[in-house]
């Protein structure tokens, strides 16, 4: 890539939040962006109030931190499922075949992590 792109898409994530070229493949922009800011707000300064554990000392807000990674973990797999070589295992030299299991697994993070982040979206600030 140019120099004269790198500055340009460089100007535009500054300006807007996103460049032209994360538009090209937005869902791959945002579950590269969305884990680490979700991981940010771990061990922040609260929580949902339904979240909220009393009892445990210095870590009242561990529920919500685990919710927070479980949705990370979503957004992570989502890339996983969007990138066939990930998903493909070789049955012999000339041959590959997809590999379930790992897709179930990964499809079972994905929709648990989108589940959690639709219901906690209005949360998700520190």
């Amino acid at each position: 890539m140019s120099l004269f792109r790198n500055i340009k898409y460089f100007i535009q994530r500054g300006r807007r939040g996103y460049s032209d070229e994360d538009l090209w493949g937005f869902n791959d922009y945002l579950c590269k962006i969305i884990p680490p800011a979700l991981r940010h707000l771990k061990n922040g300064t609260g929580c949902p109030g339904d979240l909220w554990d009393g009892k445990a000392k210095n870590d009242e807000c561990h529920k919500w931190d685990e919710i927070l990674e479980e949705m990370a973990q979503g957004f992570e797999a989502t890339e996983e499922i969007g990138n066939p070589k990930m998903m493909w295992v070789e049955k012999d030299k000339w041959e590959q075949e997809v590999d379930v299991l790992k897709y179930k697994q990964l499809n079972k993070k994905y929709n648990r992590g989108m589940d959690l982040f639709k219901k906690y979206f209005m949360n998700l600030w520190d």
